[in-house]
Parts: structure tokens; C-alpha cells; sequence
């Protein structure tokens, strides 16, 4: 896998179209929203060590099973996940190299020994009318 940095994405954005930007944003968009969830990072972290049973996946993301299967639903649809079933049991693993490139990313800034928290941003002001 080819490594980003901030030059070689401006090198590719000069060189796309904007009608493909267009459809490439919006793509990019419908991605992040689908990981725009608490739970569902702790569901795609979470299988970032492979396919993990339902149930496990519910405890390890902290999660009731309605929930995950609720969760889980927005991350098929947007295919990031995949599931199977075996006899009575679900299980669940990463289908988006994307999901899984993001998901070792976000886990070294903010997961990893040593990583360091964001810092908070400051509180807005309410404008005067």
C-alpha cells in the first residue's frame, strides 16, 4: 500500500477532474458518516484483528445486540463490513481495505501508547444580536 502524505494528495487532486472530484467527495463523504459513530469505530477497530462473532463483537464495541446489528447495518450498507452466517451464528469482518487503512490510521493517532489527545477546542461564543 502506497503511503499519503499531504503532497502526493494535492499531486492527485490537480490531476482529477472536477466532475470527478465531484462523485469522489461525495463518495468520501457517505464513508466518513458511516464511521461518524462512536460505536461503529469501536465496531470496525475492533475487527481490525479479523472476523469476529456477533457476540463478541457486541462486547468488544460495548454494545447490546440490537444496537450492533443497528450499527451494523449502516457500516453493510456502506460496505465497509460483511457478514456471514454459520449455523446460528453471525459473524462479522472488515470488507473495505478503505475501512482498514482509516481504521490503523485513527488507531495510532489516538489509540496507540503514546498517542496524544487532540486538544479540546475552545467553547464558541454566542454572537451579539
Amino acid at each position: 500500500m502506497r503511503q499519503l502524505t499531504p503532497q502526493s494528495i494535492l499531486r492527485s487532486f490537480e490531476t482529477v477532474k472536477v466532475k470527478d472530484l465531484m462523485s469522489a467527495s461525495d463518495r468520501a463523504a457517505a464513508f466518513l458518516r458511516a464511521l461518524a459513530h462512536p460505536a461503529r469505530l469501536r465496531m470496525v477497530c475492533s475487527l481490525l484483528e479479523g472476523e469476529c462473532a456477533a457476540g463478541e463483537l457486541a462486547g468488544r464495541a460495548r454494545l447490546r445486540a440490537p444496537a450492533l446489528s443497528q450499527q451494523a447495518a449502516i457500516l453493510e450498507a456502506e460496505g465497509l463490513i460483511s457478514r456471514r452466517r454459520s449455523a446460528q451464528s453471525v459473524y462479522y469482518r472488515l470488507s473495505s481495505p478503505h475501512a482498514r487503512a482509516l481504521a490503523r490510521l485513527l488507531y495510532k493517532a489516538f489509540c496507540a501508547p503514546g498517542a496524544r489527545p487532540l486538544p479540546r477546542a475552545a467553547p464558541r461564543r454566542a454572537r451579539a444580536a
